[in-house]
């Protein structure tokens, strides 16, 4: 009997812990689009850096930084009672963001699964890009002639407000200057190149995808050392 009454006890603090916090809600980038359609009134946040914001977000979306130091005073000038839809680059920044809302008095809070990445690589609407340079559009007909060549392939999905992405480039150029006869090493614009980062399903950048006799051979994402590198190319 004792144990039912703390059984009962416990499943409803439980119960009141998620009603005043709010339960984690996560979408698809399909189901986050058609839920924000569908949702009057509802609020769309964009909670990556300004920088990332002015290389483009979605429409109508309003940029509140998660990294700045007054994230959760800014976030408290939302209007709480309306449905609040976030997003990140890739998921993470907005799941912590999405909790500190929830914390905060946002009962109904939904995070985009994959974020701007998979959102941009499905091709569904954006505004606020800057126009691309097509020179650095990779076409089809180069990448075939390069896998079929007797050389290991490396190709470098990046862009140019990725900070990651950014910081590797020196180590990219070193490996390309050094290993050039041996690796054929190519950066891809990922905003220049949405047709093979779809063909690729590359849905995270920095993402390295290395070919052997025009096979795919391996795929590594996020920050890469240089000793990290050069082992998958020697495997």
């Amino acid at each position: 009997m004792k144990n039912n009454i703390c059984s009962i006890i416990f499943f409803t603090i439980l119960y009141f812990a998620n009603q005043s916090i709010g339960i984690a809600q996560i979408l698809s980038t399909d189901d986050f689009e058609k839920k924000y359609a569908e949702t009057p009134n509802a609020q769309l946040v964009d909670v990556r850096t300004t920088g990332e914001y002015g290389g483009g977000h979605l429409p109508k979306a309003q940029n509140v930084d998660f990294r700045s130091s007054d994230f959760t005073q800014k976030v408290q000038t939302l209007d709480k009672t309306k449905p609040t839809f976030v997003y990140c680059l890739s998921g993470g920044r907005s799941a912590e963001a999405a909790n500190i809302m929830r914390q905060n008095g946002f009962t109904n809070v939904y995070e985009m699964g994959g974020g701007y990445l998979k959102w941009t690589t499905k091709m569904k609407p954006v505004e606020g890009v800057k126009p691309v340079d097509s020179k650095n559009a990779m076409s089809k007909e180069y990448l075939d002639k390069l896998l079929k060549s007797n050389k290991i392939v490396m190709l470098d999905f990046y862009a140019v407000w990725c900070g990651p992405c950014m910081k590797m480039m020196p180590t990219i150029d070193k490996l390309k200057a050094e290993l050039g006869d041996k690796v054929a090493i190519e950066k891809v614009d990922s905003d220049a190149n949405k047709a093979l980062v779809a063909d690729f399903k590359v849905d995270e950048i920095p993402t390295f995808l290395i070919f052997k006799d025009g096979k795919q051979v391996m795929r590594a994402t996020g920050m890469q050392t240089d000793k990290a590198l050069r082992e998958m190319l020697e495997k």
